[in-house]
């Protein structure tokens, strides 16, 4: 695997948490040119590492039906440079909610889940749906390379479909239940697949947490 490094993998210094809360108020969602384009490719370079398994094709039933065709990958090493953008990203968010002067958060944000997923070109990426509500404060989609078509939508039927516009390098961060103390999550799905697509997602997983909010470092 690749070599321990000592830089921050980012386009700029400080996370802009005012901007983003503004945005995910507004459309529950938001977009960021984040990744510097070096380290984008280093960690694309470290896919061929891995071994990924197909995650489920169908999730749910009858209205709540969700079809999905991706495989993922959630065994990262510690040695490699995925487990370090979850670090730096963390370290990242955290200073910028301790310089905020009021946190959008129910509690700290823990970025404890972490999972590489891959699409495949001419496939369905992932039907409307809405992420487990288990997933606390913010859902943070890294793309590392590829292509797709994301929205964000009213219900299960893709209704009021709105795309939201991402290419490489850029993270989706999407509003969770916790979030302005809300349970709000938007709906949203992937498709037209038009080359194979890298996604790192970070979350905070309250159920590795004994199910509680963990208190601000602030």
């Amino acid at each position: 695997m690749r070599r321990s490094v000592s830089f921050l993998p980012f386009r700029y210094p400080r996370f802009p948490l005012a901007q983003v809360a503004a945005e995910l108020r507004r459309t529950g969602v938001s977009v960021l040119p984040l990744l510097s384009e070096w380290f984008r490719q280093e960690l694309l370079a470290e896919t061929q590492y891995y071994r990924f398994r197909r995650a489920r094709s169908t999730i749910g039933e009858g209205a709540n039906r969700v079809e999905q065709r991706m495989v993922v990958c959630t065994d990262l090493r510690s040695d490699s440079l995925y487990p370090y953008l979850g670090a730096c990203f963390q370290e990242l968010f955290d200073t910028a909610v301790e310089r905020s002067r009021r946190s959008p958060f129910d509690g700290r944000v823990i970025f404890n889940d972490h999972m590489l997923q891959r699409y495949t070109v001419g496939e369905l990426g992932i039907s409307p749906h809405r992420d487990r509500t288990a997933y606390r404060h913010l859902i943070c989609l890294f793309v590392i390379a590829g292509y797709g078509r994301f929205y964000v939508c009213d219900d299960r039927t893709g209704a009021g479909a709105r795309e939201i516009v991402n290419a490489p390098g850029d993270v989706i961060i999407m509003r969770a239940p916790g979030f302005d103390r809300s349970n709000e999550r938007p709906f949203h799905y992937l498709v037209d697949i038009r080359s194979t697509r890298y996604v790192f997602g970070l979350r905070h997983d309250q159920t590795r947490l004994g199910g509680k909010a963990q208190p601000l470092r602030v």
